[in-house]
């Protein structure tokens, strides 16, 4: 029975990694970044993951990040990597060697380098590497329509947890599978609304045409 128990914890374990992993979106931005170098030598790296006010192209939608999005944003324990690549951490602000807030240009980030990032310090000074990626889930997001363009647009209004900030090489084309479940169900949900709508019409008419029946009934 132990044994039992034990195994059907590790299968409820690994099914909600598997959802929150499903629920993590990636954007990538050329916002810059620079090297700041300290008088006993050690380097800290900072630069910008995301922008507010920034309208970028997702495919078959655009996008943009509310300038309140991060306002009750888990920033708690975000981890600084390189492309993403867990086995190539920089620093992390659980640790206090990594920093991440927000001002009025986006979400920042600052990182301690340690001395095995010589590579990706000499990257950056030389201007190789000048974008940098974000890994984030959502509360809350809402689509609209931008005057004048036919695609749908996206706007990420409220972020739950900032998960890690990266500098990277070649920004990955970003999986849209999350935002697409999204807008099905905004889309499903306007859908029905219509529907009920047009239920609620077609019962008044019935209404209608019942009264007026009844009123030429009573007439003759």
């Amino acid at each position: 029975m132990k044994k039992t128990i034990q195994t059907t914890t590790k299968m409820e374990h690994r099914k909600q990694v598997q959802t929150h992993s499903e629920n993590i979106e990636h954007r990538a931005f050329s916002a810059g970044m620079e090297i700041r170098k300290a008088d006993d030598g050690k380097a800290t790296l900072r630069g910008y993951a995301a922008r507010f006010g920034s309208v970028y192209d997702m495919g078959w939608f655009t996008e943009e990040v509310s300038a309140d999005a991060f306002k009750n944003a888990d920033l708690s324990d975000v981890r600084i990597l390189f492309n993403h690549d867990s086995n190539q951490i920089l620093g992390r602000t659980k640790s206090g060697t990594a920093r991440v807030g927000v001002d009025k240009e986006g979400l920042w980030y600052e990182v301690d380098l340690p001395e095995s990032a010589t590579a990706l310090r000499e990257a950056v000074e030389r201007g190789d590497i000048d974008q940098s990626s974000w890994g984030f889930s959502l509360k809350k997001d809402s689509w609209t329509r931008l005057e004048g363009q036919y695609k749908q647009h996206r706007i990420l209004e409220e972020v739950d947890t900032v998960y890690d900030a990266s500098p990277v090489t070649f920004p990955a084309n970003p999986d849209t599978s999350v935002a697409k479940r999204s807008f099905e169900v905004i889309t499903q949900a306007e859908t029905n609304k219509q529907k009920q709508i047009t239920e609620i019409e077609a019962e008044i008419s019935i209404l209608d045409a019942l009264f007026e029946a009844e009123l030429i009934k009573n007439t003759l």
